[in-house]
């Protein structure tokens, strides 16, 4: 029993399951890249159902990722994808954007200038009225 309880939390971050793309590379892995946090509105309310794009600018690759319910996320290993694709991880190339209707973001995303491990990265967005 304790370890199907021990398996079963192994999937779950801040009391939600995550599900990601299958098959890019191992999350576990030591030179694993990923970036996981908050998404919120500039009044600090949590913002369901955005898109995440991190994109790799100096190889033209763009990761997408689905924030899950109460607006957090968290992304495949960034690293992975990009050795996948023969290409080596140059964090000051990494961005992350959105794609949310009647959001913009509020102010760039900081991007940690690390080559892996796991890094808070919130995103701040800005209601466009639409």
């Amino acid at each position: 029993m304790g370890l199907v309880c021990a398996t079963a939390l192994g999937a779950w971050a801040n009391g939600t399951p995550f599900f990601f793309p299958q098959g890019r590379s191992d999350a576990n892995s030591p030179n694993a890249l990923v970036y996981a946090g908050n998404i919120k509105d500039t009044q600090g309310r949590y913002v369901d159902d955005v898109q995440i794009l991190v994109i790799a600018e100096d190889l033209g690759m763009t990761i997408p990722v689905r924030n899950d319910r109460p607006g957090h996320y968290r992304t495949p290993d960034v690293h992975g994808w990009i050795e996948n694709l023969g290409g080596k991880v140059n964090p000051e190339k990494i961005r992350i954007d959105i794609r949310k209707r009647g959001y913009v973001l509020a102010r760039p995303v900081a991007i940690p200038r690390r080559t892996s491990g796991v890094h808070s990265v919130d995103i701040v967005l800005q209601p466009t009225g639409n």
